[in-house]
């Protein structure tokens, strides 16, 4: 070959070479790309990419001054790193796939949007990929598993939905997979068996789904260098791990399987000699906690088995690193531990604990929180416990606690939250209290103290308040035995948000200092002996307000008219509105004195010598339905004039079986009826024996007619027949209501009185068995709990009595205790008891609570044509959702109670403004598990039952439980249909929650909302945020939100 030909080529074939290699690392290449990825970047509050200038024409340098940027040696980009920076856009990640040499991309923390490509399989460089904490939404695309070199993937806090990809098996490199708080499911067996030497995993808050209870040859690819694992919030179910699967995690951590649905016994845990946290909280798991993890060979720091159901009692506390320890809400026994190590919080609340706190002057010094609420602990708190010098929380509320507070209590240098409330502690509230430099939360409510409001010394008139009282901000002292008049140096705590003072003895006038708590939003001195005027000028920002049961005069202030009439009335004679009218219109028969010791020694009187016939009213009117029964079965229909006379032919004298069974199984044909064509027949069932339990007081009905062609043959508690065809439909639901013209009222007098006790709850109303049982008696309804009725008492004071029915309560001690505990109960949008009777007899137990008149929320929802109620506005049926939410957040975090039975005929809608308020609260907790168990099922024939507790065995109502009712309740709100209906469409019949989810994934929504009002200007915008609110309450459990979150929700809307 020519030596100049040679030449020639090879000079071609180095320059092209070289070449090649320039157009791979080329830097204008990569400027390129970043400059098409700024072009997305919609929204910069730093102006971080303004540094992202063009480069001078023929400039191929790397951009190293671009914020964010770093380049390698050869002047190719390899990171790209703009964590939160609150940068918004749509992001193309196609845009990016020209990086070829990016080994780094970290965009957390910021609002970009968009899908992930499977283009980004192409960007084979990459080590480190973090997206987490944006708005990125769609799958995951299978090419993500060919970044074979990738070490670091983060995806969490996204909207990533469906399956996550299989076949990662393939980044052998890879060290830490997050993809935590996203929608994401799989097989987490098949995922875990594909991981290879990874060292964390965050699988959390997703819906991942299977068991955890595998071989441990399949976890044997992680055994060596897994240290966290996060599997929590998910849908997991099966057993747990077993021994030997947990001894291939030699060098496990952190391990947190909480909330899911875990069940059996944990393994003995004695070769997890490294774990520092183990959480497996809200599962089902049960049997005895394992000795080991608290053992003196073990490192662990935090245990969480809470919301489970062991049993036993609380293991000896041997470990020597152990600080955070939460066995609440399962089931252990025995007394408390002796030693609890160094423990810096422990939360052994809502089990079944006994004995008393004397170990607790055993217990370190290092304790900041304790909680020992809900057990059943006794005695005195001993005054020997002064070891507590970092102690900032105590909790022992709902137990049987006894004596006075002791003053070592005063003595606690860091002390910021007491709840000692729901105990019988007595004597004077320590000053002491009041004088610390750091309490910001006193509650003593429920209790039997005496003595005065501590704020002024005994001795003389100097003050006792001090700058410390600046910190305090929650303040209940309600339900005691409190005396005297309020002190005004209660102006002097400024911070103070929560002042509950109600249900004790203070008199005197209202101290005009009150004006002077800026931050106030709750204040309550009801059912006190408070007299005078109110004082003007409270601050604007109360939200709650509540002085009825007192003997307050003059006028309403102006800026207390929003509050309805019940935060001023019963009670309160002498107080009119602005105009000059009686503000309330209940005050009949209550005293303008109201003694402490007169109203004692009148409950003890009317206790012994005249426990009444309350039994025997009750004992009359089932004797009388069934006579009643059997004329109408023996004529085969009932006439016009039985209806209107309202009693029983030649009947005058009531006897009772000689038994005294009480029937178990009854209707009151002659009070209320609802039919309906809409509702399936087993919601038809709850709904014709429960939706009148609280319903009509008046006597407005439909003609003879129209009653007599309803009735069928013999009724009987499920015998109402509907006249109008098949339960399916897809029309609103509908009732028709058919009332006598004039209500039936049963006068019940009886000639005994009851071998029983009766207890008041509070002495703002008095009133004797005796009274009670000549009181005229009306059927309310009948419900799964029992009967109700009206009885209205000499004074004029109306209450409604609950008989509750056979079978379902609980022995006396705990029906007692239960019965005190939501007996004290009080809020604005919640009927009161007013005390509980308990007979000799199993059928004599009564609940006896205020009556109010008003009709529940069902018929304003179903009701057909002729309407009898006016159309609830979308402004009505907004307030009637945030009453119910205002009160469901009041329940669970200032009471910690479930309402446990929530549904439209449980809300009565009150006065004018049709104000919600809830009736059958807590009930649950007088039940046995088998009358829970009833109880659960009749909230699942109507739709209301949450499905996790359809999956139990022993299912019990929970705050997660009452949102799902609320939600559901909410949907029935905007769609006017009931939860029970059956909907026919295109698939086949769905009921209510399926229908309305149906309609909002396939984008027609409207067709779902109530007609009468979703053609109103401002109905579209406000309907569509009440749906996505229900929407929100229905999703499974571990992703519900609380009350709380539904009802900052609910406030946010505007209309």
């Amino acid at each position: 070959m020519n030596p100049h030909l040679h030449l020639l080529l090879l000079f071609h074939l180095l320059f092209f070479y070289a070449l090649r290699r320039l157009s791979a690392a080329s830097p204008s290449d990569d400027i390129r790309s970043l400059l098409e990825f700024k072009k997305g970047i919609l929204t910069d509050p730093s102006r971080v990419v303004d540094s992202w200038k063009p480069p001078p024409a023929g400039s191929a340098a790397c951009p190293r001054d671009w914020r964010g940027i770093s380049c390698d040696n050869s002047g190719a980009v390899v990171s790209l790193a703009l964590d939160g920076l609150g940068l918004a856009g749509d992001l193309k990640f196609t845009t990016l796939t020209g990086l070829k040499s990016l080994r780094n991309l970290t965009l957390s923390g910021n609002a970009f949007t968009g899908r992930l490509v499977p283009a980004i399989g192409t960007m084979a460089s990459l080590q480190h990929l973090d997206l987490s904490g944006n708005q990125f939404y769609g799958p995951v695309p299978r090419r993500i598993t060919e970044l074979s070199r990738l070490v670091h993937l983060n995806l969490s806090r996204n909207h990533f939905t469906q399956g996550f990809p299989t076949g990662i098996w393939k980044l052998q490199q890879l060290r830490v997979l997050d993809l935590r708080s996203n929608n994401l499911w799989g097989d987490i067996a098949v995922l875990l068996s594909e991981l290879w030497n990874v060292e964390s995993i965050d699988l959390s808050n997703n819906a991942f789904y299977g068991g955890i209870s595998m071989d441990s040859g399949n976890l044997s690819s992680l055994g060596n260098t897994l240290r966290y694992l996060n599997l929590s919030n998910n849908k997991l179910n099966g057993g747990f791990l077993s021994s030997n699967s947990l001894r291939v995690f030699k060098s496990l951590e952190v391990l947190d399987l909480g909330y899911n649905q875990l069940t059996g016994e944990l393994p003995p845990f004695d070769s997890l000699y490294n774990l520092k946290v183990f959480q497996a909280a809200s599962n089902q798991l049960y049997g005895y906690v394992p000795e080991a993890l608290f053992g003196s060979t073990m490192r662990l720091m935090e245990l969480d088995l809470s919301g489970n159901g062991f049993t036993g009692g609380v293991p000896a506390i041997n470990s020597t690193t152990l600080k955070l320890l939460n066995l609440s809400s399962n089931a252990l026994s025995g007394s408390l531990p002796p030693n609890l190590g160094i423990c810096v919080s422990v939360d052994l609340s809502k089990n079944i604990l006994s004995g008393d706190l004397s170990v607790m002057q055993y217990w370190g010094d290092s304790l900041e929180a304790i909680d020992l609420s809900s057990n059943a602990l006794s005695g005195q708190y001993p005054n020997e416990a002064s070891q507590f010098a970092n102690l900032i929380s105590i909790k022992i509320r709902n137990n049987f606690l006894v004596g006075s507070l002791p003053s070592v209590l005063g003595t606690y240098p860091k002390l910021s939250f007491v709840d000692l409330s729901l105990n019988k502690l007595t004597g004077p509230i320590l000053p002491s209290l009041f004088r610390s430099l750091t309490l910001t939360s006193l509650n003593l409510s429920g209790n039997h103290f005496t003595g005065t409001v501590p704020l002024q010394s005994p001795h003389s008139t100097e003050s006792l308040v001090l700058p410390s009282y600046t910190h305090l901000e929650i303040l209940d002292l309600s339900n005691n035995l409190l005396s005297a008049s309020l002190p005004p140096e209660i102006g002097n705590m400024q911070r103070l948000k929560l002042l509950d003072l109600g249900n004790n003895t203070l008199s005197g006038e209202l101290p005009s200092e009150l004006s002077k708590l800026g931050g106030l939003e709750f204040l309550d001195l009801s059912m006190n002996n408070f007299k005078g005027r109110i004082p003007d000028m409270l601050q604007p920002g109360l939200k709650v307000f509540n002085v009825s049961y007192n003997n307050l005069s003059g006028t309403v202030p102006q800026n207390l008219q929003k509050f309805p009439s019940t935060s001023f009335h019963p009670g309160n004679a002498l107080l009119v509105s602005s105009d000059a009218l009686p503000a309330g219109d209940n005050n009949t028969g209550f005293s303008g004195s109201r003694s402490h010791h007169l109203k004692s020694s009148i409950r003890v009187a009317f206790i012994v010598g005249s426990i009444g016939a309350v039994m025997l009213v009750l004992f009359a009117t089932m004797t009388l339905y069934i006579v009643r029964t059997q004329e109408i079965c023996g004529r085969g229909r009932t006439t016009g004039r039985d209806l209107k006379l309202g009693t029983f032919g030649s009947l005058n004298t009531f006897k009772f079986p000689k038994d005294n069974a009480v029937p178990t199984s009854m209707s009151f044909s002659n009070d209320h009826l609802l039919t309906s064509a809409a509702r399936s027949m087993s919601a038809q069932k709850e709904l014709l024996t429960e939706a009148v339990e609280y319903g009509y007081s008046d006597s407005k009905g439909v003609s003879e007619s129209s009653k007599l062609d309803v009735l069928e043959d013999c009724p009987s508690l499920t015998g109402w027949k509907s006249s109008l065809g098949s339960p399916l439909s897809s029309s609103p639901h509908v009732i028709d209501s058919h009332i006598s013209e004039q209500a039936v009222k049963l006068d019940v007098y009886s000639p005994d009185r009851l071998a029983g006790e009766l207890f008041l709850l509070d002495d703002s109303l008095i009133f004797t068995a005796e009274e009670l049982s000549h009181a005229p008696a009306e059927v309310l309804g009948r419900g799964s709990h029992g009967t109700s009725y009206k009885a209205t008492i000499d004074s004029g004071h109306m209450l409604t009595v609950k008989w509750l029915r056979v079978g379902l309560v609980k022995h006396k001690k705990e029906f007692a205790r239960e019965a005190k505990r939501i007996g004290i109960t009080k809020h604005p949008n919640i009927v009161s008891w007013r005390g509980y009777y308990w007979g000799p007899r199993e059928q004599e137990r009564l609940i006896v609570a205020d009556y109010v008149d008003g009709d529940n929320l069902a018929f304003y929802l179903y009701e057909s044509t002729p309407r009898r109620y006016s159309r609830l506005s979308v402004r009505q049926r907004l307030q009637v959702a945030i009453d119910v939410a205002g009160c469901l957040f009041y329940l669970h975090y200032e009471k910690g109670l479930p309402h446990g039975n929530l549904k439209p005929t449980n809300i009565l809608l009150t006065g004018p403004d049709l104000t919600a308020r809830l009736t059958d609260i807590g009930l649950h907790r007088l039940m046995t598990q088998s009358g829970i168990a009833e109880q659960m099922l009749n909230l699942g024939a109507l739709g209301y039952c949450a499905p996790e507790l359809a999956t139990t065995s022993k299912p019990f109502p929970s705050f997660k439980a009452d949102v799902y009712a609320f939600g559901v309740i909410l949907m029935e709100m905007l769609t006017r249909r009931s939860a029970g209906d059956i909907i026919s469409g295109l698939s086949g019949a769905v009921d209510l929650t399926d229908w309305v989810q149906m309609c909002n994934r396939e984008g027609r929504v409207t067709d779902c909302f109530d007609k009468d009002i979703a053609g109103l200007e401002e109905a579209p915008r406000v309907m569509d945020e009440l749906l996505a609110v229900s929407l929100r309450c229905i999703v499974p459990g571990n992703e519900r939100p609380n009350i709380r979150t539904v009802l900052e929700d609910l406030c946010s809307i505007t209309m």
